[in-house]
């Protein structure tokens, strides 16, 4: 089974939500997000990678609760190609950002955890515990 997992910015959530679960489950993953492409040329930043981030928090977490580095990861721009190929795809991100491709895709699954961006360390990191709580229940039905 093939899973996508995408957030907003594909900073946190949905970054937090893939390594997570490439950690507990047999199946494979990725993560993108909604505004990825967007947020890279407002920002102006030389890269997609998540070091080139000036807040790197979803990084600095998964180092710290799980001794994985992703800070080489570069963040991927969703595609209406990507959810063909996923056999599920959850969505953490709030729905009135969903682009129309998305909103009327079958595979989709939605889970309502807010989005971290420009809260403080403390928050954001409640906010990762709820993904990997998430995963943890989705390993739990799927394997």
């Amino acid at each position: 089974m093939q899973l996508l997992f995408v957030c907003y910015g594909n900073i946190g959530r949905s970054q937090v939500a893939q390594t997570y679960f490439s950690t507990l489950s047999r199946h494979d993953s990725a993560s993108a997000g909604i505004a990825v492409n967007a947020l890279v040329a407002q920002e102006k930043l030389p890269s997609k990678k998540l070091k080139d981030l000036p807040i790197q928090r979803s990084v600095t977490y998964l180092r710290r609760e799980l001794g994985i580095d992703i800070a080489e990861k570069e963040r991927q721009q969703l595609n209406p190609a990507m959810l063909d190929t996923a056999d599920l795809v959850i969505v953490i991100a709030e729905k009135e950002r969903w682009p129309h491709y998305l909103q009327e895709h079958g595979k989709v699954m939605f889970w309502d955890i807010p989005d971290a961006a420009d809260r403080t360390e403390a928050f954001a990191y409640d906010i990762f515990r709820q993904v990997q709580r998430q995963v943890e229940q989705l390993v739990a039905e799927i394997g």
